[in-house]
């Protein structure tokens, strides 16, 4: 959760940003995603190998100290530099925390409770989301952007502390089967990752679909705060409180059932929980169209849920499905890389996607350009379902 809270902090505090930096769309864009995002992808090559090797949870209450010492550093940012700089930190930190929990909870859980526990994990980001968009807007606008960073980072020194002392280490492997468990237990080099990568192409596909849909995902929330305050002109932090209610509850919903579903058809075909991501994204695109071209409030503020709850279920699946289909030896370092590309593709691409579409159309003289420039790139979850669609055909051919 904390995890999320500070990676969201600059989407629920773009307008204020946007306002004292001279930010265009594109810049805001760019901000949000491609400054975190490459940072997060340089990281992510040693931090997936350092998770193979070192103990998880003494990695995991190490890096949840650092990026929180990087949140609190960035409220006393002078410059778009060097709040920029500040980012780049908290992305390096954070690119080993959700790699090392699922590589953990890989080892909690047998493979048919996989995907609901990490559906169930992933609702974090639900608790999140609430907590970012209403509090960020309401202290912004009492104390200004910079407090919020302070409040933000509090959180995680006390929890670092507890998951140090409290949370236990698995035996890698646990509930694999005995030949897999049993493997070359050498950490492998980065050569060795690569052709596991390279060498299936199921994986690929899923890896493909999971990073399009957080592209069209990340592209669409990262202006939703901004959206309702210059589209329906709504106080920033009534903006930001409807955005964080529904954004998180729909996350919630979304990613729950979504393992939930998965699991069950995992259990009856091959490939079972692909189909029914692949249905599920396929569905949120007119509802996310719909959200963002809607004339009023509450009718946005409906198909923007309905979106949230589609759009989100393939997290619980997709990561299950990569941890399956993962060798034990390289199981932390492709789970590593997998959110390495979903952040750089997804979370870096995604913001800057709809903010120089957003940029464009205010070149071409369109009205509301913010507003057909979320509707552009949701189009990017079309792609991601038919990817999800292969990877299931291949999976059910054994290939």
């Amino acid at each position: 959760m904390m995890n999320t809270i500070d990676k969201m902090l600059i989407p629920a505090l773009a307008e204020p940003l946007r306002i004292e930096f001279d930010l265009s769309d594109s810049q805001l864009g760019l901000l949000i995603g491609l400054v975190f995002s490459v940072a997060y992808a340089i990281a992510s090559i040693p931090m997936g190998l350092m998770i193979d090797r070192l103990n998880r949870t003494r990695l995991l209450a190490g890096l949840l100290a650092l990026w929180s010492v990087l949140t609190l550093v960035s409220s006393r940012a002078g410059s778009l530099t060097s709040l920029a700089l500040c980012r780049m930190g908290v992305a390096a930190a954070e690119s080993g925390g959700n790699p090392t929990t699922l590589s953990l909870l890989n080892d909690y859980f047998p493979r048919n409770e996989r995907a609901r526990a990490i559906g169930i994990f992933s609702a974090n980001a639900a608790v999140a989301g609430v907590l970012v968009f209403s509090l960020a807007g309401l202290i912004a606008a009492q104390h200004g952007w910079r407090a919020v960073f302070v409040a933000a980072s509090v959180p995680g020194f006390l929890l670092s502390i507890i998951v140090l002392l409290s949370l236990r280490e698995p035996r890698r492997g646990a509930f694999d089967p005995a030949p897999a468990a049993a493997e070359d237990a050498t950490p492998p080099g980065l050569g060795t990752v690569l052709r596991a990568l390279g060498s299936n192409r199921t994986l690929l596909w899923v890896i493909s679909a999971a990073v399009l849909t957080t592209m069209g995902q990340a592209g669409s929330s990262a202006f939703v705060s901004a959206f309702f305050v210059r589209i329906h002109e709504l106080p920033l932090e009534k903006a930001g409180l409807i955005a964080g209610l529904i954004l998180g509850p729909g996350l919630a919903i979304g990613s729950v059932t979504g393992g939930f579903i998965a699991d069950v058809r995992g259990r009856r075909s091959a490939g079972g929980g692909c189909y029914f991501v692949g249905i599920a994204t396929g569905l949120a695109v007119p509802l996310g169209i719909a959200a963002y071209m809607a004339p009023s409030v509450a009718v946005s503020m409906v198909c923007l849920f309905g979106f949230q709850v589609l759009g989100t279920c393939f997290y619980g699946a997709t990561m299950a499905t990569i941890l399956e289909l993962s060798p034990l030896r390289v199981r932390g370092s492709i789970i590593t890389y997998s959110l390495l590309l979903m952040n750089l593709g997804g979370y870096g691409l995604g913001p800057q996607i709809s903010g120089g579409f957003s940029d464009l159309y205010r070149h071409l003289g369109v009205d509301e350009p913010l507003r057909w420039g979320l509707a552009s790139v949701i189009g990017l979850l079309l792609l991601a379902s038919a990817c999800y669609f292969i990877a299931a055909r291949r999976m059910q051919g054994g290939r």
